[in-house]
């Protein structure tokens, strides 16, 4: 459990940073004027920021005590370009098999397969490296117990489960008219162009986001339940 929290954590980091830096980057171009222009720079931005997702994840699991340090590496690096190349490969065979005139070429699947082998693989190693040893000690705030201390029942209201389910209504409901736009300019052939207003939006699903989960992670501590 500890390896795949530290991977995820380590690619929310680094999608954080890849959003970021691609919307400012759309402000100050104009990538709406040329087609795949925006997709081309996100991929490489997220192949140039593979370390911050080394960093954030080796670090991680380096204060949780993990010793497989390598697969947590690996799985950090591929954990989200497996799942979106997957569902993109899958649906670009679908369209060339039905010869679409927006179907990607092969060579570009594989072009895109050697960035993630020799690009975001050895800068993910480098970041996991540094992560380790400049931020692997703990500096935790007091002493923890060596034994765990049992979990008393708790109300339906504060399940696990319940606050997983809730907490996410609120960050989803700060960006769903902004996705509405972004979704019809994929599938209706609009153009989209106000990058400054998705940054802001961004913004304030980052705020919203932090807000939501110490609420609900003050919830769960106060009904002692530390899992």
């Amino acid at each position: 459990m500890p390896l795949l929290f530290s991977s995820c954590i380590g690619a929310g980091y680094h999608v954080f940073t890849v959003a970021v830096i691609t919307i400012v980057l759309a402000i100050v171009g104009e990538f709406y004027t040329e087609r795949g222009s925006l997709l081309s720079a996100a991929i490489f931005v997220y192949a140039a920021s593979s370390p911050v997702n080394g960093y954030a994840g080796g670090s991680m699991y380096a204060r949780f005590g993990g010793r497989h340090w390598i697969r947590q590496m690996a799985l950090g690096a591929f954990l989200l370009p497996s799942l979106v190349c997957g569902v993109a490969f899958l649906i670009n065979f679908i369209a060339i098999y039905y010869h679409a005139s927006r179907a990607i070429p092969f060579t570009v699947m594989l072009a895109v397969t050697a960035i993630c082998l020799f690009v975001i693989l050895p800068l993910t190693l480098v970041g996991t490296v540094l992560g380790r040893n400049m931020s692997g000690q703990g500096d935790y705030p007091c002493r923890v117990n060596a034994v765990p201390r049992p979990i008393p029942d708790k109300k339906w209201f504060v399940q696990p489960w319940l606050i997983v389910l809730m907490g996410g209504v609120l960050p989803f409901g700060s960006i769903f008219i902004e996705m509405y736009f972004i979704f019809t300019s994929f599938w209706a052939y609009k153009i989209y162009y106000v990058y400054g207003f998705m940054l802001l939006v961004t913004i304030i699903l980052a705020i919203v986001t932090v807000c939501v989960t110490i609420v609900c992670s003050y919830f769960l501590l106060n009904a002692e339940d530390y899992r």
